[in-house]
């Protein structure tokens, strides 16, 4: 009887997690699906920018942008990320040390810059801009990008 309980039990949270999962998942796919069939030229942009995020800014900021407590930033709901779009660029451009405050959060960390074009971070940013709760209708161009000076 022990042992049916524990299974149950275990079903019951393993399903619940999925179920919480799926749900997430259907909130990013809803968000993405809302910003880009409102422009062309951003999906594509975003698409890149998920290939590039994957790629360069996973191992920090973690696949759901929710970055790691105290140590990198959340990307995902990210009040730094949506008011602060000019330091954002300029983050990924030339990297960031120092203090930021994020979410009501201080962190006091470096990012080394990441070696990456300027349409490269452009669609990085029209991605992480666009995901995670974070929705941003100004397509972030390579000529914005390219003003950002150090």
């Amino acid at each position: 009887m022990r042992i049916f309980y524990t299974t149950l039990i275990t079903l019951l949270i393993v399903s619940c997690n999925s179920s919480e999962k799926k749900k997430e998942i259907s909130k990013v796919i809803i968000s993405e699906e809302k910003v880009t069939n409102q422009n062309p030229k951003l999906k594509e942009s975003m698409l890149r920018g998920k290939s590039l995020y994957t790629d360069f800014c996973v191992s920090c900021h973690l696949p759901n942008g929710k970055g790691v407590a105290k140590t990198f930033p959340p990307l995902a709901k990210s009040d730094y990320l949506m008011n602060k779009r000019q330091e954002s660029i300029k983050a990924i451009k030339y990297g960031q040390s120092g203090e930021i405050i994020v979410n009501g959060v201080t962190y006091n960390g470096s990012m080394a810059p990441l070696g990456l074009e300027d349409d490269e971070i452009a669609d990085i940013m029209n991605y992480i801009t666009n995901s995670w709760g974070n929705s941003n209708d100004k397509l972030i161009t390579v000529e914005e990008v390219s003003k950002i000076q150090p």
